[in-house]
């Protein structure tokens, strides 16, 4: 009995050993494995990137969105007077530039107001330089607190600014009375857009991420009243300040300029989407890693086609 189990060949023992994977086979595995891994990080890493720029593109659009609606809710009413009588030649209104603007500029003095002096700095030889605008009208407030504008200011209700304050009125030497001429300037500074308003001493920024700002305007063949007026001949830059040219102004096109609140642009999405054309129409490609956009929309100044 001992013989024939000291004798009996190990079959269990051989198929335990023979029942366990090759070098090859682990090696294959752990391949493939990495393989498959590997896919689900490179799969992982599109979407998180494609994430970051979707969310570039909506903020950018958003920012553009509210800096153009700011702007064109006062452009829109440049050179608006509420009648104040009636005269020989019809409606009495109060006379002051409705617009204006300097090319690739700052303005010298922000408290000096549109029926003031030239207000232009030093041109920027840098053609996408910003522009900055300067717009005025009268605001109104009529029974039953309709207005023009946004009401407020302590006591009776008053226009406020393009900043939500309260500013003083204005005299007008030809008709005797005060009135109240919002007057707002919109440049850019430090990547914001800004505002300054008549009743604040220094502007504040209403949106930001916008780099700059152009503006051109379109001309008439002459001012309101005359052969050619109400009618766009050409877009052009900015009139030289206190040029008679002002007064054929009708419409306003602006564009600005708005990058992404943050670096999203890796080297292999630089060349397409790091790709944009400025307000100048110049083909531009982004080298620090945010991604750019330009939005642009035309106001026609009703009030200058009355």
């Amino acid at each position: 009995m001992r013989r024939a189990l000291a004798t009996r060949p190990p079959i269990a023992r051989r198929g335990l050993a023979a029942a366990g994977f090759t070098l090859i086979e682990m090696m294959v595995a752990l391949a493939i494995g990495f393989a498959v891994v590997g896919a689900m990080i490179a799969a992982y890493l599109a979407s998180f990137s494609s994430g970051r720029h979707t969310d570039a593109l909506v903020q950018i659009t958003e920012d553009a969105t509210l800096a153009l609606n700011v702007m064109r809710q006062q452009v829109a009413q440049a050179g608006f007077s509420q009648p104040h009588g009636v005269g020989e030649g019809g409606f009495v209104l109060h006379a002051f530039p409705g617009i204006a603007g300097c090319e690739g500029a700052p303005f010298i003095d922000l408290q000096s107001g549109i029926l003031g002096a030239a207000n232009c700095g030093s041109a920027d030889p840098d053609p996408s330089a910003p522009d900055t605008l300067e717009v005025a009208y009268e605001g109104s407030v009529l029974p039953a607190k309709a207005s023009n504008g946004i009401l407020g200011g302590s006591g009776s209700q008053q226009p406020l600014d393009c900043l939500g304050n309260s500013f003083a009125k204005t005299h007008d030497d030809a008709t005797g009375d005060d009135y109240w001429l919002n007057d707002s300037k919109f440049y850019v500074s430090g990547g914001s857009l800004y505002c300054h308003g008549p009743g604040n001493a220094a502007g504040a920024a209403m949106v930001q991420n916008v780099e700059t700002l152009q503006v051109t305007y379109g001309m008439a063949g002459g001012p309101a009243g005359s052969p050619g007026a109400g009618q766009v001949i050409y877009y052009g830059v900015a009139p030289p300040p206190g040029s008679a040219s002002w007064a054929n102004v009708v419409s306003v096109k602006l564009c600005v300029q708005v990058r992404s609140a943050a670096k999203v642009l890796d080297k292999g999405a630089t060349a397409t989407l790091g790709a944009w054309v400025d307000c100048r129409n110049a083909q531009r490609t982004s080298g620090d890693g945010y991604m750019r956009r330009t939005f642009m929309t035309t106001i026609v100044l009703q009030n200058k086609l009355l």
